[in-house]
């Protein structure tokens, strides 16, 4: 059988993933109910993409044959579901959560990078436990890394500029650096991979029709997380752009003069 095919058909039921997503629900049913709303729809968004990306053939590939797989994974989790989930969260339940900026981009940032180191790698790819805490501090991390662009009151939100734009600038810097580490560094247990149970029988299709050597993985890998990170994080650059120009406090909205026609009408 062809190893897409092989590969395509590889979904399983990820218990230590699905736990996570019972948790995540389970919290907020506590706090803000079941009631139909938007908070309700990008909440369950991100829950669902967590369900769907842990039982996925992405996660056996991480675990058994590609670092490649392991990085577009963690970017998922850490940086898209943790994005719907702080869309998600309702208002009234989080009025006294405050999160200082530095610790929300360190928390964050560490946490994308500090699973690539070997031992840490290596117990995420062979324990349940490990697998588990490694989800945990993705999402807890990941969702304070965006908490202060998407706090639900805006009081709570760093200002859009510069300082969300700095705050962006440099976390796709970062995502960069920590990209060239995962390409080039010492990141690879490649003794894990090498004596991975092959249960899909695919490890020399990758291999030999595929040239996914340990090398090229993991070059690969640090590829995508770069870029992979730095497009997630290059778009909510040009959405706060976006919501900036809109704003109220946009100098445009002060000086009615410079906007688009303005200057058109006052000739008139």
């Amino acid at each position: 059988m062809d190893s897409l095919t092989v590969i395509a058909s590889a979904w399983r039921w990820n218990l230590t993933g699905l736990a996570c997503c019972v948790v995540l629900l389970t919290l907020y049913v506590s706090l803000a109910g079941l009631h139909p709303s938007r908070c309700l729809a990008w909440f369950l968004s991100g829950v669902l993409l967590l369900a769907a990306v842990v039982c996925s053939p992405l996660d056996i590939l991480a675990r058994q044959y590609l670092l490649t797989a392991e990085a577009v994974e963690q970017i998922l989790v850490a940086l898209v579901v943790t994005y719907l989930l702080v869309k998600g969260m309702p208002a009234h339940s989080v009025r006294r959560l405050q999160i200082s900026y530095p610790l929300a981009w360190t928390a964050g940032m560490l946490a994308v990078l500090i699973w690539y180191f070997p031992r840490l790698l290596d117990a995420a790819l062979t324990s349940e436990a490990a697998r588990c805490l490694e989800y945990a501090s993705l999402l807890v991390c990941g969702a304070a890394f965006w908490y202060p662009l998407h706090a639900p009151l805006r009081e709570q939100r760093i200002p859009l500029a510069p300082h969300a734009l700095l705050y962006l600038a440099a976390a796709t810097a970062w995502c960069s650096l920590a990209g060239i580490f995962v390409a080039f560094g010492h990141t690879v247990s490649s003794a894990h991979y090498i004596k991975a149970a092959d249960t899909l029988h695919i490890a020399d299709s990758l291999l030999n029709d595929w040239s996914f050597s340990r090398e090229t993985d993991q070059e690969t890998a640090g590829l995508l997380f770069w870029i992979g990170s730095a497009t997630v994080l290059l778009t909510e650059v040009m959405l706060v752009y976006y919501r900036w120009y809109n704003a109220p406090e946009a100098p445009h909205s002060r000086n009615p003069a410079i906007m688009p026609g303005a200057q058109g009408t006052q000739l008139r």
